[in-house]
């Protein structure tokens, strides 16, 4: 999972797999039924991790971490911080005009 949509399609597997209707989760986790449903169908910008933590115990898993196949190097980094300091920055580009 790379995305908070992939997230709750995730989550509503778990919950179909147990034989779960929303309703019936988002009750044993406290949540709403709407806020569930809009978090299984990607329709959240932010899912709070307390939120999601209670959804998991209550489906009988938890949350863990596993290395994506590349990982972020500190070469990376330094190369990241290279092209920034590189590129122009237009937001902060100050304009002076002439005067006479």
């Amino acid at each position: 999972m790379d995305n908070l949509q992939s997230l709750g399609r995730t989550v509503a597997q778990l919950r179909q797999a147990r034989g779960m209707t929303q309703k019936q989760l988002a009750a044993l986790s406290g949540l709403g039924q709407s806020t569930l449903a809009r978090f299984e169908t990607g329709g959240v910008a932010e899912f709070g991790s307390r939120k999601l933590l209670r959804l998991l115990e209550v489906l009988g898993h938890e949350l863990s971490f596993v290395p994506t196949q590349r990982t972020f190097t500190l070469d990376d980094a330094l190369a990241e911080r290279q092209r920034q300091a590189q590129a122009p920055d237009e937001g902060n580009v100050v304009r002076r005009s002439r005067t006479s």
